[in-house]
């Protein structure tokens, strides 16, 4: 029961932002774009929450009781300069298939094999820096996999796409939120809201 409320204490700081985004800029009557879906931002956003929970994206409160402090071991900037994890490469392909294939469905202007990739490439990087802050890994070939794993999303995408299940929507509009916006509000809530050992004190009853 404790895991699932510090695990619901890590999705409300996740999500929570995306939907004052999301009723901020619906308020305002779309007035310089279309509304992207509010189910399909949804599941974007937790599919989000799933990937700074597996990956152990850093926060603010990791960087305080850490420093700033990292080890040059803690860093890989040579691609496959290490032994080969085929099985560790395969689940960061498959952990960035999704962000590939939501993408350019929420947003049509994306849809655009460099555009997908550069943003599979970016929020790759984004959770890669943050793990400086708590002491994991930070690897070259887990940014390179999530960003092939996300072009290879926007593929699956345009296969579903040819088989007839396109949304209705035109290939260069432009919808609100936009996802770099969507996606840093994401990452900031998990970031200033998050302080995992302060929540695992309380429900755990040891200092934090």
């Amino acid at each position: 029961m404790r895991n699932l409320l510090l695990l619901a204490y890590e999705a409300a700081a996740v999500l929570l932002p995306g939907l004052v985004l999301c009723a901020a800029l619906y308020r305002r009557g779309g007035k310089t774009g279309r509304a992207a879906p509010p189910l399909l931002l949804l599941l974007f956003a937790i599919y989000l929450f799933g990937v700074f929970h597996v990956t152990g994206a850093g926060t603010m409160y990791d960087a305080l009781q850490r420093g700033l402090e990292w080890n040059a071991g803690q860093v890989n900037l040579l691609p496959f300069s290490r032994e080969a994890d085929p099985m560790g490469y395969a689940l960061n392909v498959v952990l960035f298939l999704p962000f590939g294939l939501l993408l350019p469905l929420l947003w049509p202007a994306l849809d655009r094999l460099g555009r997908v990739a550069a943003g599979g490439f970016a929020f790759s990087l984004l959770i890669e820096l943050s793990q400086l802050l708590n002491n994991r890994r930070t690897d070259v070939d887990d940014l390179l996999m999530n960003t092939l794993g996300a072009a290879l999303g926007l593929l699956l995408y345009r296969a579903l796409a040819w088989a007839g299940q396109r949304c209705g929507r035109k290939r260069g509009e432009v919808c609100e939120p936009t996802p770099a916006l969507y996606i840093v509000a994401l990452f900031a809530g998990r970031f200033l809201l998050f302080h995992e050992l302060w929540a695992a004190g309380l429900l755990y009853g040891f200092a934090g």
